[in-house]
């Protein structure tokens, strides 16, 4: 017989942890063991530390489900195989997409504007997609244009850059996170291959008298819009090295999106719609508050409207299928 007397109080600290203490062996019953008493006792101790530490986080994530209800969107996962079923003859699959900092959102506000796309389009698969989740996705599907992806200052530039790839590689519709579907307008979409809403307002530039917004669009995959939307914002990166003094809608956002497509309509294309203000988004920043239309006097950007203030904006609009809250999280809102 071995007299263990080496062991000592630190090695009992670095194999331990404050909830399986209680359930240790205590160091005097293990000095004066055989060695192979000894094995078996440490193997015994480190087993009932192993499933304390698992109880442990087993009842975490109880609490945490009880507590931080999650909802039934599904979250990106690099490995997924994102297939499903297109909408008529458009050749748009029925997904939803849709982009945040991470898998937490803000507030149960934002929490519920999410919601509402599953109960919305219950049939599509919906991925959200994280910061880190797009720059994998550039990484692996888009190499050369990660290296653009990576020189964007704002998370908003590199929010858009993101979403235009989900389109092009899976297709789909997708969806700012700002933004209410109230019914399935599935139906619209059957038709064409790329489809883009007007926003409501009178705007010093626009697409045949449209202000197309990046906040709800939808394509079928592979879509050349895309691509060529993409090497125009590179080239514009490459003109102007400045890019983080610009505003973003002249880099990545609207402006840029309405340059391409403007394009693409002069050259004769004919797969496009762009859907009435009123359908997809009848209020915006320059029109809330009665600003320019009756129908949105309730109506307040910025996050500044409550849960019964927005039912009532809401409701001023019968016609819309979704309704663009312009939060404008990225100068200064709420989301």
């Amino acid at each position: 017989i071995t007299c263990r007397k080496d062991l000592s109080e630190s090695w009992q600290s670095r194999l331990g942890n404050t909830l399986a203490r209680h359930f240790s062996i205590k160091l005097k019953q293990l000095q004066c063991l055989s060695s192979d008493k000894l094995t078996v006792a440490m193997a015994s101790n480190l087993l009932v530390k192993f499933v304390s530490v698992i109880t442990l986080l087993f009842c975490g994530i109880l609490i945490g489900r009880w507590f931080f209800p999650v909802s039934d969107i599904h979250v990106y996962n690099s490995h997924d195989k994102i297939r499903h079923e297109t909408l008529g003859e458009s050749g748009i699959p029925c997904i939803v997409h849709q982009t945040w900092k991470s898998h937490r959102l803000l507030s149960a506000r934002a929490q519920r504007w999410r919601n509402s796309w599953a109960r919305c389009l219950p049939d599509c698969k919906h991925m959200f997609w994280t910061d880190e989740d797009n720059r994998r996705h550039i990484g692996m599907h888009f190499p050369w244009l990660l290296p653009t992806y990576e020189c964007l200052n704002s998370g908003l530039q590199k929010s858009d850059l993101a979403k235009y790839t989900y389109l092009l590689h899976y297709g789909g519709i997708y969806a700012g996170i700002d933004t209410v579907c109230l019914r399935d307008f599935r139906n619209l979409l059957s038709k064409s291959a790329l489809v883009f809403a007007n926003m409501d307002g009178r705007w010093l530039r626009s697409v045949n008298g449209s202000y197309v917004q990046n906040s709800l669009m939808a394509s079928r995959p592979e879509h050349r819009f895309w691509m060529a939307l993409l090497k125009r914002i590179v080239a514009k990166r490459r003109r102007n090295k400045a890019v983080g003094s610009t505003p973003p809608e002249q880099t990545t956002g609207s402006v840029v999106l309405m340059e391409e497509l403007q394009q693409y309509l002069d050259d004769g294309r004919t797969d496009v719609r762009v859907f009435p203000s009123r359908y997809f988004n009848p209020f915006s920043w320059i029109t809330a508050g009665n600003q320019g239309n009756p129908k949105a006097a309730s109506c307040q950007t910025m996050g500044n409207m409550n849960e019964d203030q927005e039912a009532a904006c809401v409701a001023a609009f019968p016609e819309a299928y979704v309704v663009h809250m312009h939060s404008k999280s990225w100068g200064g809102g709420k989301l």
